[in-house]
């Protein structure tokens, strides 16, 4: 009982030597914990992927060979090293020949994928950015090169469509969520997803570039330039979000006013007039599922819409502007997002915080399968996020292709 009594008046002596021990034993115990919870997740998933690679093959065929195309600097430098760590092991236990080609400089993974021969599924490791360029660089190329399966492994700092499809967070659940993304390639489970041509339109002042492809979302405004501040607020750790809407919340250099106009086709389920036939491809497979089926399809001469071709117009004005696809009871199309004109400071940072809790979004106007888009002003320093790249805001042309790239994915 003496000693007990003793140490207690030493911590009560030394508190603050005390409090901070107790903060530094509890660390170290989440952080053995979080490293034991992985090892038995790696442990599971490598036994379950070694079953793949222990099947046999036929003896006249090779090993199924992947494109892993990496980004070694996406998420400050930690995706190299996380692939490494646990996708590159699940991947070969399974028996897959996998060449890795790493990214050098921004839009080198649009080149790399232009020029690629000789492989069966292409796996992007990387964040949206590389995902982005990637899905451009294979639909930029006339050799039905979109039929073969994308991968995603999501390492980057921004993941859309990856958390999409793979659900996830951080720590055990990000390995849980790079784990399922390893395991859908290749237990070779897929999806067709949509995709969104941006095409620069022709205004005769300079030569246009060539098309851009998204697959989450086109943003606008001062909500996006908040939201791609708050790296910059690093100190206040989870609460840097919120922290950049209350500072940035009062200035001039956000983009507080979308105008212009766009010029808008209604979405169509598909026919003569925006169905183009795609011929089927086949494909052989190691140990894949050998899979003949083209995206679903519908006769585009059998059926005609006459409103598809009916071309609407609207002007707009607001502080957030959204274009995002959707799917609803099995129709295609483009949702348009518009937000209020005017918000006062206080409106908009609660607003800000809404998002941020996901309790609020842009509210949808208009549903589209093709629309032009004309800014009302091109100024240099106003930018617009393209799966959250970012580009300068010109007249584009945004054409909805529906069920275009094939991606692995979970089970259900």
């Amino acid at each position: 009982m003496e000693r007990i009594i003793k140490i207690g008046k030493t911590l009560r002596n030394n508190w603050k030597k005390s409090v901070f021990g107790a903060f530094v034993v509890y660390y170290g115990a989440s952080t053995l914990k979080e490293k034991y919870q992985i090892n038995i997740l790696m442990r599971a998933a490598c036994k379950e992927a070694a079953k793949y690679g222990d099947a046999l093959i036929p003896i006249d065929r090779n090993p199924t060979l992947v494109t892993v195309i990496l980004n070694p600097v996406a998420n400050k430098r930690k995706a190299k090293k996380d692939y490494e760590k646990y996708c590159e092991p699940l991947l070969l236990l399974a028996g897959l020949q996998v060449d890795v080609i790493q990214t050098t400089s921004e839009g080198n993974a649009k080149e790399v994928v232009e020029t690629l021969r000789g492989t069966e599924a292409i796996i992007v490791a990387g964040g949206d950015g590389t995902l982005s360029e990637t899905v451009t660089g294979l639909l930029r190329r006339n050799d039905e090169a979109n039929r073969f399966p994308l991968g995603v492994l999501p390492l980057g700092r921004t993941n859309s469509l990856g958390n999409i499809l793979f659900p996830g967070g951080e720590g055990v659940e990000k390995v849980k969520q790079l784990i399922q993304a390893c395991m859908a390639i290749i237990e070779n489970n897929t999806t067709w997803k949509d995709v969104m041509k941006i095409e620069p339109i022709d205004t005769g002042d300079e030569t246009p570039n060539k098309p851009v492809y998204a697959l989450t979302s086109i943003e606008w405004g001062a909500f996006r330039d908040t939201i791609s501040k708050k790296d910059k607020y690093w100190i206040y750790g989870p609460l840097r979000g919120y922290a950049s809407y209350i500072f940035n919340g009062y200035k001039d250099s956000l983009c507080w006013e979308c105008s212009g106009s766009m010029k808008y086709s209604p979405p169509c389920h598909g026919c003569e007039n925006c169905v183009t036939k795609k011929p089927e491809i086949k494909r052989k497979w190691a140990f894949f599922i050998p899979n003949t089926q083209a995206a679903p399809q519908l006769e585009p001469k059998s059926i005609t819409n006459p409103e598809c071709a009916v071309i609407n117009e609207l002007c707009f004005k607001s502080t957030d502007f959204r274009i995002q696809p959707q799917v609803n009871d099995g129709l295609s199309a483009l949702s348009v997002g518009l937000g209020k004109n005017k918000y006062t400071y206080t409106e908009f940072v609660s607003e800000g915080w809404r998002r941020l809790n996901g309790e609020s979004d842009t509210p949808e106007v208009i549903k589209a399968r093709t629309i032009e888009l004309r800014p009302l002003e091109n100024k240099s320093d106003v930018v617009i996020a393209i799966d959250q790249e970012e580009f300068d805001v010109k007249p584009v042309k945004i054409t909805l292709l529906p069920k275009m790239v094939k991606f692995f994915c979970k089970p259900e």
